[in-house]
């Protein structure tokens, strides 16, 4: 026990598991070595406190590797409600039951700014991921499936102002060309890209609840193992599904 300055005991074992949740909260999926140099504590001392806070719900570790990340039940307790992460809490079953079958890996992306945001994966368990992303990689907007989805389906408004942005940034990338796409994602519903310097191809599809673009479920694959159409024929489908189970599970 410590004691402040008003004479009250405080709860030193308290203090320093909410240092380290508010450092989890604020800096996105962490490893333990990285929290306990945040916070200056010993790593022993933060994974046990980060034990205890997955035991109170608050923290989890995200499947086959060793970062941590807050839950849902965080969310809930500050002023604004954030919906990407019960849109994760209420993806991971599902996404990792689903991985079993169609065994390439699967991402759950959402919008942040001009990128995508990885907010789960199952490329520490998937025996075909080449490349493994952790939580909290950003992709270009414009240079990947998830990003083409998204302007494919999130409001007309939020579509306009980053076509604005692209025109206005005149970088490489042709408008024009962009636009066609997104016009194609949503007259197909999925979209089919190969990232610059990417090893692997990905599909995806939208995840939508109440009309309204909610993320991006994306398998990735690698081109010479999968044609165009067994990709149309045998995937295309289950994601599809497997998007719209997770959008009818949110309550957002």
């Amino acid at each position: 026990m410590g004691k402040s300055e008003s004479g009250i005991r405080t709860n030193r074992s308290l203090v320093r598991g909410l240092k380290v949740l508010t450092e989890i909260s604020a800096q996105g999926p962490m490893r333990a070595s990285e929290v306990a140099r945040r916070v200056d504590l010993p790593r022993a001392t933060v994974v046990r406190l980060i034990e205890t806070l997955i035991e109170a719900g608050m923290i989890r570790r995200h499947e086959g590797s060793k970062t941590y990340e807050v839950t849902e039940q965080v969310t809930r307790l500050s002023h604004g409600y954030d919906r990407w992460s019960a849109l994760t809490d209420t993806a991971i079953s599902a996404i990792t039951d689903a991985s079993k079958d169609l065994t390439w890996p699967l991402v759950l992306t959402t919008p942040s700014g001009l990128d995508m945001v990885v907010r789960y994966n199952t490329d520490h368990t998937s025996p075909l991921a080449l490349q493994r992303y952790n939580l909290g990689f950003r992709i270009p907007v414009f240079d990947t499936a998830s990003g083409m989805v998204f302007l494919a389906y999130c409001s007309d408004q939020e579509r306009e102002t980053y076509l604005r942005l692209l025109e206005t940034e005149q970088g490489t990338l042709d408008v024009s060309r962009v636009k066609r796409r997104i016009e194609e994602t949503r007259i197909d519903g999925y979209c089919i890209h190969h990232r610059a310097g990417a090893l692997e191809k990905a599909l995806a599809v939208p995840i939508i609840r109440n009309d309204a673009f909610q993320g991006a479920l994306t398998m990735r694959y690698i081109p010479s193992a999968v044609s165009y159409a067994e990709l149309k024929n045998r995937y295309v489908s289950p994601l599809s599904d497997l998007a719209d189970t997770i959008g009818g599970k949110l309550l957002i």
